[in-house]
């Protein structure tokens, strides 16, 4: 069965010492009970970070001013409605066409389309230079679209394939 989940853009600063400068999730109340330092929480329950790589904490953009960064979260519910709630001017509620926008456009949009696996391509590449056949298993990595090592689909890059591969589904709210 489906995971479900909700997402959150998290407004992030940036403190005097250069450094990243979060909301307090650790004033949450699902946080608190869950007995976990709220960065260990969001990768347990959730999907942890998913930073805006156009747009970091030193850039100057329109979307996003020098020091400040846009992240996304991925939570469960209770977490998400609780953040919302105690912190309304850095946190904000996603739609699913906002999660997939700044998942593809802006958090994992420097990712490759495909992955290589250069030792196996190697191999196959010797093989069909001295004339030999190749095996059904070699033949599948070189299409990217199976998961056998070699050439593969790189499915952490668009938000539809992300989804499938992780088993989720964004609840309505």
């Amino acid at each position: 069965m489906a995971k479900e989940v909700l997402a959150i853009k998290v407004k992030i600063k940036i403190k005097t010492n250069g450094h990243a400068e979060y909301p307090d999730f650790n004033a949450l109340q699902v946080v608190i009970d869950s007995g976990m330092d709220w960065s260990y929480y969001v990768d347990s329950h959730g999907l942890g970070w998913h930073y805006d790589k156009t747009s970091g904490l030193k850039d100057n953009t329109v979307d996003s001013p020098m020091g400040e960064q846009w992240g996304m979260l991925i939570v469960p519910e209770e977490f998400r409605d609780q953040a919302l709630a105690m912190f309304p001017s850095l946190v904000t509620a996603m739609d699913e066409t906002e999660i997939e926008d700044f998942y593809n456009n802006k958090a994992h949009a420097h990712e490759p389309d495909e992955i290589f696996n250069t030792e196996i391509l190697n191999g196959i590449k010797l093989k069909q230079d001295l004339g030999l056949t190749l095996t059904q298993n070699q033949l599948d990595a070189l299409d990217p679209n199976t998961d056998v090592p070699g050439i593969r689909k790189n499915k952490n890059k668009l938000w539809s394939d992300f989804k499938v591969k992780k088993d989720l589904t964004v609840k309505v709210k």
